[in-house]
């Protein structure tokens, strides 16, 4: 919430574009946010279809537990990454993440699309989050956006908070994505998701 967005913008999405939000740096990837990348955004429509609708998230607004009114959250079209280097102190240790759906993906998970199907008995979407600390990966965690395996019909449409301390002390997190909707060019589902509320500690000494 410190990126100062207007009324239903987003910040550049253009190559090697960043915004800085605490100790993090965001970053869209070489070629642009097609590319893969992770944007900011004011955006608020949780109902209109389609790749038009790509900086939305299906809340229509940020994490409920923001401490700020305008509620911006960021947008990842995975696969994207940003960094949280170590500072005077060392490096931070990642705790938690918020997630929710895109407007784009639910959209077209829920009902279908030219490119993508409407999702049924077995099918999944899910986000795998990796730490890494100089280039090493520390772990990762994965969480099922979309869960219809035996019988459940899960969609997630609000916010919510997952544990990232497995992942430890990191400089560095990324985002990748799985579906049980592929064809020959890959995954058909739209590859977003919505992050918000990233918390961090940082344990330091204080000389005598």
């Amino acid at each position: 919430e410190n990126v100062t967005l207007g009324a239903d913008t987003i910040s550049a999405d253009s190559a090697n574009a960043k915004f800085i939000a605490g100790n993090s740096i965001f970053t869209v990837n070489a070629g642009g946010v097609w590319n893969g990348g992770i944007v900011c955004s004011a955006k608020r429509d949780s109902i209109t279809t389609g790749y038009t609708n790509q900086y939305s998230s299906i809340t229509g607004s940020g994490a409920p537990e923001s401490n700020y009114t305008s509620k911006e959250y960021a947008v990842v079209y995975a696969p994207a990454s940003f960094t949280c280097p170590k500072d005077y102190f060392g490096y931070f240790s990642i705790q938690s993440i918020m997630l929710t759906n895109n407007t784009y993906a639910y959209r077209d998970m829920k009902s279908g699309s030219a490119f993508s199907k409407k999702f049924a008995s077995d099918d999944w979407f899910k986000v795998i989050i990796s730490g890494f600390k100089n280039s090493v990966e520390t772990g990762k965690v994965e969480y099922y956006l979309a869960d219809f395996r035996n019988g459940q019909t899960f969609l997630l449409n609000k916010w919510v908070n997952v544990d990232l301390t497995s992942l430890g002390e990191v400089d560095k997190i990324s985002f990748t994505v799985d579906s049980s909707d592929k064809g020959s060019f890959g995954i058909n589902t739209p590859t977003y998701v919505c992050i918000d509320n990233i918390y961090f500690t940082q344990t330091y000494t204080l000389p005598l």
